[in-house]
């Protein structure tokens, strides 16, 4: 497995635990049935978003070596742009959803 996609691993089981916990703290998840039901949903949502990563991870490899031509250096640039601006936001208004 690359480095990418055993970061990607580990911040995808991160992000469900913190997700979880948070959820729990609020008091969202009190009875057991609903904690299990929780934990399989956000468990079955990261698994599905690694199955799709492989493409994007396979489209943005093309992208980076060239195979695509100067459009695949745009979209990697244009990708770049709005992480960046992303992170700025959240930085800025300190919530990802209002």
């Amino acid at each position: 497995m690359s480095s990418v996609v055993m970061l990607l691993f580990i911040g995808t089981i991160l992000g469900s635990t913190s997700l979880v916990s948070s959820a729990s703290k609020a008091g969202f998840l009190n009875g057991a049935l609903t904690r299990s039901v929780a934990g399989g949903s956000v468990s079955f949502a990261s698994s599905t978003f690694l199955v799709g990563y492989t493409n994007l991870d396979s489209y943005l490899s093309a992208c980076a070596n060239g195979s695509l031509g100067f459009s695949g250096f745009i979209f990697i640039g244009g990708l770049i742009a709005l992480i960046l601006t992303w992170v700025s936001n959240l930085y800025q208004y300190e919530v990802a959803v209002k």
